[in-house]
């Protein structure tokens, strides 16, 4: 049990600035830190809680920070790119996106999704698709006319560039906005934790046509998994297991492991009633740790 509730929500506007005056205060929401300091606090979450719920000293702690006006505005920029959502007056919990950005297989997707999830970002996107970005001062103006308070859109400008660079949007160059193509193993579709692939969860087949990584050539490229019966979602995660010569790094392996839990349970459970697996990694008496 954790002491009093402690508030999480910062102000409405440029995730959690707390320091607009009120006549200078921004109409659009928009971060003032980057994609990269939301995704660490919704990977915290998932580190400590998993698909749960995660108390916001529990968060603090998982980051090694305090509940500081620092960790207030990390916390507040992950709700501004929508990867994480309340689950109580003092515990988040990740968002569809957030699960999607926690996973190796879908976090290029989610860090796209969670970009346009802003306010500010999609409108400048959406008006600059296909064209060039406009000079700095330039779009700072621009941002102004959206509704970003003129003696923030220094701030605005600046994280929305950063943003734009760790989500792949600006993979053609910087001046302009590329929506990252996504590409879909369809082996590892349904991968993502929590998240359930439209129409018949059990069809693969990915539209049809052979080649295309493991599962091309004859018996579907499953390394002998499939005499076992598996599902085709564990298969392609046993295929994902590095081989001893490319070595496995603990964190990485409990990742794996928690992610194939729950992979597990959503073949084997029922939909209603899901298993809670905790894993971590431990010490044994030789000082070795062991996921």
């Amino acid at each position: 049990m954790t002491g009093a509730a402690i508030p999480i929500d910062g102000a409405a506007k440029g995730s959690g600035s707390s320091d607009v005056r009120h006549n200078d205060r921004s109409t659009i929401d928009f971060p003032y830190l980057d994609l990269d300091a939301g995704i660490e606090v919704a990977k915290a979450i998932y580190d400590h809680a998993g698909l749960g719920a995660c108390e916001v000293d529990q968060l603090a702690a998982q980051m090694k920070q305090t509940v500081s006006g620092a960790f207030r505005m990390k916390t507040a920029t992950a709700k501004t790119f929508g990867l994480v959502e309340k689950d109580s007056r003092s515990a988040f919990k990740l968002s569809p996106v957030g699960r999607k950005l926690v996973h190796p297989d879908s976090e290029a997707e989610g860090k796209a999704e969670a970009f346009l999830t802003v306010p500010l970002y999609r409108e400048i996107y959406e008006k600059y698709k296909g064209h060039l970005l406009p000079p700095l001062k330039a779009l700072e103006r621009e941002m102004s006319s959206l509704g970003v308070a003129p003696k923030q859109a220094d701030k605005a400008r600046q994280a929305f560039e950063r943003s734009a660079r760790q989500a792949g949007f600006f993979a053609h160059g910087e001046d302009r906005l590329v929506q990252p193509r996504v590409e879909r193993d369809p082996l590892t579709k349904r991968v993502s934790p929590g998240e359930q692939a439209d129409g018949d969860p059990n069809d693969f087949s990915g539209g049809g046509g052979s080649g295309g990584g493991a599962s091309s050539g004859s018996g579907g490229g499953s390394g002998g998994f499939e005499v076992l019966g598996l599902d085709q979602l564990l298969i392609a995660m046993l295929k994902k297991i590095p081989s001893e010569a490319e070595g496995w790094p603990k964190e990485k392996r409990v990742r794996w492991f928690r992610t194939f839990a729950m992979n597990v349970s959503q073949v084997y459970d029922e939909e209603d009633d899901p298993v809670d697996i905790e894993i971590t990694l431990a010490k044994t008496n030789g000082g070795q740790g062991n996921a």
